[in-house]
């Protein structure tokens, strides 16, 4: 059952995103390939700044206060594209909102399988997060589900940063499924 709102859910945040539309696929499984998972020791400065973002990510949700989001991460409000699942972080909050007030949320950052790093050069890499984030709602039901994102870090001031993020959206997240398991 649980697994079953989680998954309606997600599928009901995603199609939000998508207005309904079909979209170029964006993220296709042949894009993966330059993803590796990193090694033991890099893994840290990776997973810190994905923890923290995530953490603003449900706060802001939690509190139905995009700006929690955006004081810490400043890009994200910008260049947002719903239908490519671009910095789409305020659409989320909107959604889940709309019908219940969010009380709790816990989120794993690899909750489906272990992040993996696209390095761009020595101050820009991009992580395939392929985790989960669920909701504890004031009725005491849950929501949330499955999270397929890459998150674009910039190393700047001596530390990872979140500059954007681009989710999978439905049809992206039904191609990469159905080439994963080909």
């Amino acid at each position: 059952m649980r697994y079953l709102v989680l998954g309606s859910l997600l599928a009901s945040i995603l199609l939000s995103l998508l207005g309904c539309q079909q979209t170029t696929n964006h993220n296709s499984e042949g894009e993966m390939e330059d993803f590796v998972e990193p090694e033991s020791s890099d893994r840290v400065k990776y997973t810190n700044p994905l923890r923290e973002y995530m953490y603003y990510r449900t706060q802001a949700v939690i509190n139905n206060d995009i700006n929690i989001l955006w004081d810490k991460y400043p890009d994200l409000k910008d260049n947002i594209d719903l239908e490519l699942g671009v910095n789409a972080e305020n659409e989320e909050l909107k959604t889940l909102n709309a019908d219940f007030d969010m009380l709790d949320a816990n989120y794993n950052i690899e909750g489906f399988g272990r992040i993996k790093v696209k390095t761009i050069n020595d101050n820009e890499v991009i992580v395939l997060l392929h985790g989960g984030i669920g909701y504890l709602r004031s009725d005491f039901e849950e929501s949330g589900g499955e999270l397929l994102i890459k998150v674009f870090l910039e190393y700047k001031d001596n530390d990872w940063k979140v500059v954007k993020t681009d989710e999978y959206t439905l049809p992206e997240y039904k191609e990469w499924m159905k080439e994963k398991s080909s």
